[in-house]
């Protein structure tokens, strides 16, 4: 018994050690996030060399300060982090890496002495941008707080994708959503991360009756004044497909029917001269490809997209799955679109379907096979950052209607800020000062190990948000406070139970395990009754509410709660049987005042 205590207690003070060291490292370090913000009409293949090229000059520049502890690395989405140890100065940082060309500072922060790395701070308490949205309705929805979920979720999984942690999405009113990003200092980038992969759907050329493939130049023509397939009445899509101009994919105009007149329109939705599109009269007209039922094909059927290698051409490719409609929709499509020459065929727009991201063409991959179950593989001699890319935004999700750009956007200040960080540091050490002096003075010896399993306990909870890693705002640090108090809790209850045994004349190693058996139903309900308050909490902040405050609390006090039982149960209960069989056993007056048998 004595060397398995032994072994325990070696166990919990490696433990303590290895969370001090997380808790407090004797290092710190700032971290800088730059974000591509390119010209319009760049190719991704240029995109790439560009990140290459920032990413040479920042390790250049690093090198010259004589700096060696850094790191710089290439992230998606044309991302570059840079990650500067032994650095405190966030704004040293940034004079030092200084203008870097087609990139712009999106995110900083340090990670100083005091909270060690990785410990990620909330809006309220870092700052960050806030953005609302005003959500657009069609005629056609007859469901709109349906469509208020969808976009909310769709944003929340396109945010989580790119590791923001902590945002607050909430639902204002009945057709606005406010977004809000903790960390971000520059608000286009802000809303680049909330937007870039807005509507997403799919789209195939239109034919007229005969089966005539239709392109800019018919619709120019003056004796036309509606549309060629009038079973279609959504728009038409005109994009640049010249392969050699950098513009490739954008948008040339958007043709619409107005009951009476064609009417051309930019990418901003102003009317266009017809004059001016004359150059691009070979561009096809693109129409929403639906399904038999006139369902139409959006990212929102996409259940998932992978960049994988193919094991014939030895080239990247992506392989994308549909979930159950989607499945039957594409291949509704794909027995009209087909290429029945199969792979040995003829690239031709006949046979096409177009992927669009916010009007935009991103790839348009012939149909091979007249039907794909579900599943399907998107070739064409791609790069692998291109294959990555196309992933990303297929996987991004799509949302059920287009965003426009946002009512209100500005940058919102901490509200607490650094001089309540400092203020909250010291609050928190006093109050675990006194209660550590408390639980010494009321409960003596017993009190006082409590104490150390107290620190022990509050350095392996700061240790569990770091490597989570949990963000903290005003709702999580509310959650560590509940949780600090249920950790004296369950101490309370078993130093009682150990009174109670130690007047009943039991020594202290009966004591000690008698009042641990009967105080552990105690702690087993409460604490369960804690998970599952917590478990609703998180439920309800995810889903219901969309309140991450609420969700902070919850996965704090959950994490609390189980460091708390950790604590009170092994190491309180180590620390006190060490004392069995010492001096200290014999010493009535360190565990009780009313006395009893104490050896």
């Amino acid at each position: 018994m004595a060397r398995r205590n032994t072994l325990i207690l070696i166990l919990i003070t490696a433990i303590f050690a290895l969370t001090v060291w997380v808790c407090f490292p004797l290092r710190s370090s700032v971290e800088l996030t730059y974000q591509g913000t390119f010209p319009d009409g760049t190719s991704t293949e240029q995109k790439v060399l560009l990140v290459d090229e920032a990413v040479a000059t920042m390790h250049e520049r690093i090198e010259q300060q004589g700096i060696k502890n850094y790191d710089v690395e290439k992230l998606d989405g044309y991302y570059i982090h840079v990650s500067l140890s032994d650095y405190t100065d966030v704004d040293r940082a940034r004079q030092l890496i200084g203008d870097v060309t087609n990139f712009k500072l999106a995110e900083s922060s340090n990670s100083g002495e005091k909270f060690g790395r990785n410990l990620q701070l909330g809006l309220d308490l870092a700052g960050g941008v806030k953005l609302v949205y005003q959500v657009t309705f069609t005629d056609d929805i007859t469901d709109q707080q349906a469509i208020m979920d969808r976009t909310i979720l769709t944003i929340e999984k396109r945010i989580d994708r790119f590791g923001v942690t902590e945002p607050v999405i909430q639902q204002l009113g009945a057709d606005l959503i406010m977004v809000q990003l903790p960390g971000f200092t520059d608000i286009e980038s802000a809303k680049s991360l909330v937007e870039q992969a807005g509507y997403l759907e799919f789209r195939e050329v239109e034919k007229d009756i005969t089966g005539t493939l239709i392109y800019l130049k018919n619709y120019l023509a003056t004796d036309v004044n509606s549309f060629f397939l009038s079973t279609e009445t959504a728009n038409r899509i005109v994009v640049n497909m010249d392969g050699t101009d950098a513009n490739y994919g954008s948008l040339v105009c958007a043709i619409s029917y107005d009951g009476t007149n064609l009417v051309f329109t930019d990418v901003n939705g102003n009317p266009v001269d017809k004059e001016t599109l004359t150059d691009y009269g070979d561009m096809p007209a693109w129409i929403v490809a639906r399904g038999n039922d006139g369902t139409a094909l959006t990212g929102s059927l996409l259940s998932d997209a992978q960049t994988n290698i193919s094991s014939s051409t030895s080239k990247p490719e992506v392989d994308i799955q549909w979930n159950d409609e989607g499945a039957v929709i594409f291949d509704q499509i794909a027995a009209r679109l087909y290429n029945p020459a199969g792979e040995g065929g003829t690239y031709s727009l006949e046979y096409v379907l177009g992927i669009f991201l916010d009007n935009n063409l991103i790839s348009a991959p012939q149909l091979l096979v007249a039907e794909y179950g579900g599943k399907g593989v998107i070739s064409g001699g791609f790069t692998l950052a291109e294959a990555q890319e196309l992933t990303n935004l297929l996987k991004s999700g799509s949302l059920p209607t287009p965003l426009n750009d946002p009512i209100e956007e500005g940058i919102t200040s901490a509200s607490l800020g650094a001089e309540f960080i400092d203020m909250s540091w010291k609050a928190g050490l006093i109050g675990l000062g006194l209660v550590m002096l408390f639980m010494t003075i009321y409960y003596r010896l017993p009190g006082f190990i409590s104490s150390l399993a107290l620190l022990f306990y509050g350095t392996l909870t700061l240790a569990v948000c770091k490597l989570w890693p949990v963000t903290l705002s005003l709702g999580s640090i509310g959650g560590i406070i509940v949780s600090m108090g249920i950790a004296v809790d369950a101490n309370v209850l078993i130093f009682e139970r150990m009174k109670e045994e130690f007047r009943a004349g039991r020594t202290l190693g009966a004591a000690i395990e008698a009042g641990f058996h009967r105080a552990w139903s105690a702690i087993w309900d409460s604490n369960m009754t804690t998970f599952i308050a917590c478990i609703i909490l998180y439920w309800l902040g995810s889903t219901a509410m969309h309140n991450a405050a609420v969700m902070g609390f919850a996965v704090t006090l959950f994490i609390g709660a189980i460091v708390s039982m950790f604590t009170a149960v092994l190491v309180t209960r180590t620390l006190l049987r060490s004392l069995n069989g010492t001096r200290l056993a014999n010493i009535s007056w360190l565990y009780t005042g009313t006395g009893g048998k104490k050896q």
